[in-house]
C-alpha cells in the first residue's frame, strides 16, 4: 500500500464495497488491507507450523511483540524499554491507576469530561482504598488543578485529549504542577495517538495509556502504557507473571522475583498475548508515522472544514475548538437528543456517534479515507434533522 495522506476506501475491507461514511474513527479506526493481512500472516505462522519449532514458537511471537513495541514507541518519541504492550487505553489507566500504593484520606484529581476508562478505576480508588477522586470542570487547566491540589493529592489522571469535543489539554504545564507538588501523573491518550503529533517526553507525563484501534486504525485489542524511565522502579504493577520478568528462567518459587523484573514499562507486561494483534498493530502504526507531520495536518483540515460547514447551519452549535486541534468535531442540534440525532444519520448512512449526558453531542471523527464530499454530504445531512 502507498501511504499518503489520502486513503482510499478501496483498500478498507469495511468500506470497499458500500457507500457509508465512516466518521467514527474516534470510537474505532477500521484497519487496511494491509494491517489485516499483516495479522493474517502471523496467526497462519504462530496457529500453525511454528507449533513445530519447539522453542522458536515463543520466538515467533517475541518478533512481533517487538515489532510493535517499536512501531509504538516511534509515534510516541519514546524507547521502546519504555512501553508495555496492553489490551487497550483502559487497560493501561487501570495499570497505571492501580500502580501506587494508597492509602485512605489519599487524593486523585481529575474531570467530569473523562472517559469511564478513565474515571471507573478511579472510583475503585474510593470503594477500595479510601481515596477521595476530586473532579474538576473543564476546561481543563493548570490553574484549576492548582486549586483544589493539597499535599494529599497523589495523581492527576486525565486526557490528552478530551473525547467529548476533541480539546488538546495542556499536559506540559500540568506536569510540571504535578511534578513540583510530589503528585503523578496519568494520561489517557486513546483520542491523541495516531490524531495528532504526540511527544511524550516533551509532555513530561508519567504515565501515559493509548490504543491501537482508533487513529491509528489497527487491531482491537492491542494498545500500549508507557511509564517514564526514571519512574518505572518506583510503581507497581498488578498483573504480573512470566512475561514482567527480565529472565524467566531464574525465577525461584520461594520468592525474591522482584530483582529479576524488568527494569522498564516492561514490567507491567504479565502474559502470552496475540501475536497476530501485535502484527497488525505495527503494521498500522507505521503507517501513521510514515505519513508523518503531513497526514496529522490533513485530519484537522477535513475536522476544519466540516465544523466551518456546520456552522453555517443557523441551528447548530459547535461545541469543538475552531479552528479544528484534532480529528474530533462535536456538535449539538437543539431540540434533537444526540443519539436521536446519530440513529436517524446511520439511516442516511453517516456513521457517527453521540456523547451521553452531561455532554450531549454528536461527535464526527474525521479521518484520511474521509473526503471532502462526504463532510459536505454530511453537513447537508444534519441540515434535514
Amino acid at each position: 500500500m502507498k501511504l499518503t495522506v489520502n486513503l482510499p476506501r478501496k483498500i478498507f475491507p469495511a468500506l470497499a464495497t458500500n457507500d457509508f461514511v465512516y466518521l467514527n474513527s474516534g470510537g474505532s479506526g477500521p484497519p487496511s488491507d494491509e494491517t489485516v493481512s499483516a495479522m493474517r500472516e502471523a496467526d497462519d505462522l504462530c496457529s500453525g507450523p511454528a507449533y513445530l519449532e519447539g522453542t522458536d514458537f515463543y520466538a515467533h511471537q517475541r518478533v512481533q511483540y517487538d515489532r510493535a513495541r517499536e512501531t509504538a514507541a516511534r509515534l510516541l518519541n519514546v524507547n521502546p524499554g519504555d512501553i508495555a504492550l496492553t489490551q487497550s487505553t483502559t487497560h493501561g489507566m487501570n495499570l497505571g491507576t492501580f500502580a501506587l500504593d494508597w492509602r485512605a484520606g489519599d487524593e486523585v484529581i481529575s474531570s467530569r469530561s473523562e472517559h469511564p476508562g478513565c474515571l471507573v478505576p478511579l472510583h475503585g480508588l474510593q470503594e477500595r482504598y479510601g481515596a477521595k477522586l476530586k473532579l474538576i470542570e473543564p476546561p481543563i487547566t493548570a490553574a484549576k488543578i492548582e486549586e483544589v491540589m493539597t499535599p494529599r493529592t497523589r495523581l492527576i489522571s486525565i486526557s490528552h485529549v478530551d473525547w467529548t469535543n476533541g480539546e488538546i489539554l495542556p499536559l506540559a504545564d500540568i506536569s510540571t504542577l504535578a511534578r513540583d507538588r510530589g503528585a503523578l501523573t496519568l494520561v489517557d491518550g486513546a483520542q491523541s495517538v495516531g490524531n495528532i503529533p504526540v511527544d511524550v517526553p516533551a509532555t513530561g507525563v508519567d504515565m501515559f495509556a493509548f490504543t491501537g484501534h482508533k487513529w491509528v486504525l489497527g487491531p482491537e485489542g492491542m494498545g500500549g502504557f508507557y511509564v517514564r524511565p526514571e519512574l518505572a522502579s518506583e510503581v507497581s504493577s498488578t498483573s504480573l507473571g512470566f512475561a514482567s520478568l527480565s529472565d524467566p528462567a531464574v525465577f525461584d518459587a520461594e520468592g525474591g522475583y522482584w530483582k529479576h523484573l524488568h527494569e522498564g514499562a516492561r514490567r507491567f507486561e504479565a502474559s502470552t498475548m496475540s501475536p497476530a494483534l501485535a502484527a497488525g498493530f505495527a503494521v498500522a502504526a507505521s503507517a501513521v508515522h510514515e505519513r508523518g507531520s503531513e497526514g496529522f495536518a490533513e485530519i484537522r483540515r477535513r475536522a476544519d472544514l466540516l465544523a466551518g460547514l456546520l456552522e453555517e447551519l443557523p441551528y447548530v452549535e459547535i461545541r469543538s475548538p475552531r479552528p479544528a486541534v484534532s480529528g474530533l468535531v462535536s456538535f449539538e442540534i437543539p431540540g434533537v437528543a444526540a443519539k436521536e440525532a446519530a440513529e436517524k444519520l446511520l439511516k442516511q448512512r453517516f456513521v457517527v456517534r453521540f456523547i451521553p449526558e452531561p455532554y450531549p453531542y454528536i461527535r464526527a471523527s474525521t479521518h484520511l479515507f474521509n473526503t471532502d464530499e462526504e463532510l459536505k454530504a454530511l453537513a447537508e445531512a444534519v441540515g434535514r434533522l
